[in-house]
């Protein structure tokens, strides 16, 4: 009894309890194409954040990184699409096609409207947004609120040639209704020295504000102006456009300082820069957030559990920012999660990330490019001399095990820190100079595949223990850019962990077969603990790399054991994989929804939408390996190994029954390997880019060993060349 009161009290130790922000009022003032460089250059808005927390945004939406796209998917919660209907929000008064916007949206929406200002394209959304693969709720914000009683205001507007209103798809909810605000020309201020003649009338903008704010829950200002510069700044000089700038920024300023006045204590201020300048790309696509007031102080890095990284959130994270802050309940469908603090930090630390992460993302496809490229032509080019005899064998076995020791490297070298060709110059020589050492000081093939195997397994295992700081960096790593992973064991290092985990226990069982029983109880135990790493949510967090995992290694051991395949063993195997099953489920129910992974998130839509959920994800899965399939580098890597394991199977006839014979263990890996490569590719969102650095590690140690074995004038190679 004593043990099970333990037990239970150190599971809630470990488990961290669901906080809620205490309710108060959200300001946002949204910027739409400013470069948070240039916006954190400005003096006033300098000194402004030096007050606040801070931290760059992934701007990741269903389409493109423009307005319209950004604005649909903070409302939504979840990545979504605008329409060219986006920008259609009126005051219910204004016209529209000669008809007033309270007509229009009658018209659209069948029901007499409630709120001041009315959106008359959200039906056009909603649209737009159910071809989608994934769950998206276009407006969902804006319900949420007006279900909860919370009462919505918007101020200001982006006109220029045309009305343009798309800030409204953040708060409107999908009715297009929001209570309070004005949207029309009556917030602009004539001024032919301003983009269109017009600046926002910061006057008027602060009279409204103090008008709604009482009965306001939510209040976002749509500052215009940046979005009108960016669109005219081609007109313009670029000193006349800097001082235009200077000025908006000052009038910017003032506001903020007017609006922080009527903030109590548990209100907060959100400066949003979300919408990057038109034709940005890399790092220049992030945007900026900084928020001041309630229990954020001066001086800290902002994060959410979406990409547990300090200083790095995404727009996603918006929303629940808000339902946490007026105390409503995230539902399942956003899958952002709420701004926190992370730590002390600043803008100092918040440009060199953005730096560092320009760095990696320029030298990313250069390099990755040419790795892919050397597999193929190295890997064939041996592949080819195997038959033509055109060189010594032992001349390709130094730029294989080059091969083998970049992902190794990748990791470890400070490529963030560096510009594009002199990242890709350290690559090619720490390459050479690793495996020329590797060379030298190991004789033996399998010495040298086990020294690799295990230094990168090694690695990768402790720096998902230490929170991946230098996956975090590395160009095999993530993609801060893209969005498509922030934390955990990335498909690229996933499927190299898994492949070298089952390369470094058959080499052993090579290099040491008299320790054979202890070395597979190790390898056993290893492997069950590798599984459960890649699936916790506070590790590797990765459902389809466990299944790639758990496929690899019980293939690698049930042929190393010489396990047979009976009624019997077939219910212990599946016994052994409902157990980690349950295991994965059990870990993401324990973690609080904040920090739940992708698999926690996915349960609790399973429970809520029911298997609709399950089809989506296989759909998008499947569809996402064809486009990879059709266009990545990894493709052609993943079917060049294929080619090579098939050529072998037939020419050197009867190569491969020689390299299990001299090489038992080693080929019983190789096989586990290639298991778990096919399940890479079935299972993950990127399977092909995982199945390919999987079958790195059996494909390319496959060629080594068959050309030391027709080096070596065997029976079996030159013989029945």
């Amino acid at each position: 009894m004593k043990k099970l009161f333990f037990l239970l009290l150190l599971i809630f130790c470990l488990v961290p309890c669901r906080t809620t922000a205490a309710a108060g009022k959200v300001v946002i003032v949204s910027l739409a194409c400013v470069d948070p460089e240039q916006l954190l250059a400005d003096k006033n808005m300098a000194g402004w954040t030096r007050q606040s927390s801070v931290c760059l945004l992934n701007t990741g939406t269903a389409g493109s990184t423009v307005a319209r796209n950004i604005y649909a998917t903070i409302g939504a919660g979840s990545r979504a699409l605008g329409t060219e209907g986006s920008s259609l929000a009126y005051k219910r008064q204004e016209l529209y096609n000669g008809s007033t916007a309270a007509v229009v949206f009658q018209r659209h929406q069948g029901k007499l409207p409630q709120g001041e200002i009315l959106h008359l394209g959200m039906a056009q959304v909603i649209a737009a947004n159910q071809t989608l693969q994934h769950p998206v709720r276009p407006g969902l914000l804006g319900d949420l609120l007006r279900e909860n009683g919370k009462k919505k205001a918007l101020i200001g507007n982006a006109d220029g040639r045309q009305a343009n209103r798309e800030a409204a798809l953040i708060i409107a909810g999908s009715r297009g209704e929001i209570d309070y605000g004005d949207v029309t020309w009556e917030v602009l201020l004539r001024d032919e020295m301003f983009p269109y003649g017009v600046r926002l009338d910061k006057e008027r903008v602060w009279e409204v504000i103090r008008e709604v704010f009482p009965q306001t829950d939510v209040l976002l200002v749509d500052w215009g102006d940046t979005l009108r510069l960016n669109e005219y700044r081609s007109y313009l000089r670029e000193d006349v456009a800097r001082e235009i700038e200077r000025e908006i920024f000052a009038d910017l300023f003032w506001l903020l300082q007017q609006i922080e006045s009527l903030l109590n204590a548990e209100d907060l201020l959100l400066l949003l820069a979300a919408v990057p300048p038109a034709g940005a790309k890399g790092e220049d696509t992030l945007g900026f957030a900084a928020l001041s007031g309630g229990s954020f102080t001066a001086g800290t890095l902002l994060t959410s559990a979406t990409t547990k990284r300090p200083g790095l959130a995404a727009v996603t994270d918006i929303a629940p920012l808000i339902l946490a802050q007026t105390g409503i309940e995230q539902p399942a469908e956003m899958i952002g999660r709420r701004l926190v603090q992370a730590g002390e930090g600043g803008i100092a630390e918040l440009l060199q990330m953005r730096k560092s992460i320009g760095r990696i993302w320029r030298l990313r496809p250069v390099l990755l490019k040419a790795y892919v490229f050397f597999q193929i032509i190295i890997v064939l080019a041996a592949l080819l001399n195997f038959s033509l005899l055109l060189f010594p064998h032992r001349l390709f076995i130094p730029l294989l095990f080059g091969l083998l020791v970049i992902p190794l490297l990748l990791l470890y070298l400070p490529l963030n820190r560096l510009p594009q060709a002199a990242g890709f110059v350290l690559t090619l020589a720490a390459a050479a100079a690793m495996t020329y050492l590797l060379l030298k000081i190991l004789p033996e093939t399998p010495q040298r595949l086990a020294a690799i195997a295990f230094a990168t397994a090694f690695s990768l295992t402790g720096d998902i223990l230490c929170d991946a700081r230098l996956m975090k960096i590395s160009v095999f790593g993530y993609d801060p850019v893209a969005g498509a992973r922030y934390y955990g064991l990335g498909n690229e290092y996933m499927g190299i962990l898994v492949g070298c985990a089952v390369l470094a226990a058959a080499a052993s069982l090579t290099l040491w077969p008299r320790l054979r029983r202890r070395l597979l109880v190790a390898a056993a135990i290893i492997f069950v603990f590798l599984i459960l790493l890649i699936i916790s949510p506070r590790g590797g967090a990765n459902f389809g790399g466990s299944l790639t995992a758990t496929v690899a290694f019980v293939v690698t051991m049930t042929a190393l054991t010489g396990f047979k395949l009976n009624r019997k063993s077939i219910c212990l195997l599946l016994a052994v994989l409902i157990a980690l099953a349950l295991a994965a489920v059990l870990m993401n129910s324990l973690i609080p929804g904040d920090e739940q992974s992708h698999l926690g998130r996915t349960l609790v839509l399973l429970k809520e939408e029911g298997l609709q959920v399950l089809w989506d994800i296989i759909a998008r899965k499947a569809a996402m390996n064809v486009r990879l399939m059709r266009y990545s580098h990894w493709s052609r890597a993943f079917l060049a190994f294929l080619a090579v394991l098939a050529v072998l199977f037939f020419r050197p006839r009867g190569i491969l029954k020689d390299l299990r014979k001299k090489n038992p263990a080693l080929f019983f890996g190789f096989l586990g390997i290639i298991a778990g490569s096919i399940t890479a590719l079935l299972v993950n969102d990127s399977g092909v880019v995982a199945a390919a650095t999987t079958l790195l590690y059996a494909g390319v140690p496959i060629v080594i060993l068959v050309a030391g074995m027709l080096d070596a004038g065997s029976e079996t190679g030159r013989e029945k060349l």
